[in-house]
């Protein structure tokens, strides 16, 4: 039978070295490599992790299965204690409390997965349900104990890998768990990661490589290795872009999307994991500032907070919130003298001049919103103008 060497995906079950000692399910991880060496010869990318995720879920509740013959038990959910390395930081309260219906009516379907010390290995949206919603109703969980103890490193791997392939995780999670992984792995800092990252993206785009550095995200990480060696950067950003694709994760979308999440402010943050507010908006949001507003923090903490709700309650798009969060910036920030007549007149030249194609799309978009927010503003005036004229 074909084996993968160092499969790139469900590398928390997948692989012989780890499978094996952790779980004891040795046919079942034969079957599943064969099985994803099937997948990898199809080369369709976007079957390819639609069928890894659906692998990953039965691989997940075949472990359940197997645990389940060593016994299920009962255990307090005060005796529970939530994952420390748990990538999945967003727990809304609409899904705590849906899982708690389910729970009441319907009882616990699977038990949660524990790890020696009663760490949550998979199932802490069951235990926060019944931890946050069903007291004292229901006090118990229905439970099976893995007996193999993880280092930090291999528990947060694992579990990352686990929220990516399952139900994924929205940017903010994503990065601070990839973070959190190049801390344990490489122990490299924050800062020191995303710099990396910025600089190779960026070499690598100069040389046009991003396409080539793409194509190794579904390879295996044998083939990553050997693919990284091609585009000459320094050990550093070698080893960060290694972890990143071990996760599955393009870093120029990493660099992009992913990563400036981190530096958002923390009621942004907040509205993220709280309200599910998505990370392009925002990002976005992030621009209502007291730099921006020319106004003190706290006044600008209010008027942003004041945005993010209109965003939420109005299901807002990127596109409509950039245009809010321009319009917002116009009507707050002071207004300044009418410039000279030549000024504005340059100010035409420049702006028909300015070549779009040479614009990234992300200062495209936040340009069109400036220029849609100011065009409003000049119609209000013109109009005023011309009622004062008839």
């Amino acid at each position: 039978m074909t084996k993968l060497n160092n499969p790139s995906v469900l590398g928390m079950f997948a692989s012989a070295a780890d499978s094996q000692q952790i779980f004891g399910l040795e046919e079942r991880v034969e079957d599943l490599q064969a099985e994803i060496t099937r997948l990898k010869d199809e080369q369709a990318q976007g079957k390819l992790a639609e069928e890894e995720r659906t692998l990953l879920n039965q691989t997940i509740e075949d472990l359940r299965e197997h645990l389940k013959a060593s016994g299920i038990f009962k255990i307090h959910y005060s005796e529970v204690r939530p994952n420390p390395k748990q990538a999945r930081q967003t727990f809304t309260s609409d899904s705590i409390r849906s899982m708690a219906v389910s729970i009441r009516e319907e009882g616990q379907q699977q038990p949660i997965i524990l790890l020696p010390g009663n760490i949550i290995f998979d199932g802490e949206r069951r235990w926060r349900s019944v931890a946050e919603e069903l007291q004292p109703e229901i006090e118990t969980l229905d439970a099976v104990m893995l007996q193999k103890v993880l280092s930090e490193e291999e528990l947060h791997a694992r579990t990352l890998l686990t929220s990516l392939h399952r139900e994924g995780l929205n940017e903010l999670d994503l990065a601070e768990g990839l973070i959190q992984q190049a801390k344990l792995a490489l122990e490299f800092e924050q800062e020191e990661v995303v710099r990396a990252l910025r600089r190779a993206i960026a070499r690598l785009n100069a040389k046009k490589l991003l396409p080539q550095l793409t194509e190794l995200v579904i390879l295996t990480r044998k083939e990553q290795s050997e693919g990284i060696k091609e585009f000459n950067l320094d050990e550093i950003e070698q080893s960060i872009l290694l972890l990143l694709l071990r996760f599955q994760q393009n870093p120029a979308s990493v660099d992009a999307n992913v990563f400036p999440c981190l530096r958002l402010s923390e009621d942004l943050k907040i509205a993220i994991r709280q309200s599910g507010l998505g990370a392009n908006h925002a990002r976005s949001l992030q621009k209502i500032n007291s730099k921006n507003l020319k106004v003190e923090e706290t006044k600008a903490l209010k008027i942003r907070q004041d945005a993010t709700s209109q965003v939420l309650q109005e299901r807002l798009t990127v596109a409509q919130t950039r245009f809010l969060v321009a319009q917002t910036i116009a009507e707050h920030a002071p207004e300044t003298k009418p410039k000279p007549s030549h000024q504005i007149s340059s100010l035409i030249r420049d702006v028909s001049a300015t070549k779009v194609e040479d614009i990234q799309q992300e200062q495209l978009r936040d340009l069109l919103a400036v220029l849609e927010a100011k065009a409003k503003e000049i119609r209000k005036k013109v109009g005023l103008i011309l009622s004062c004229l008839t």
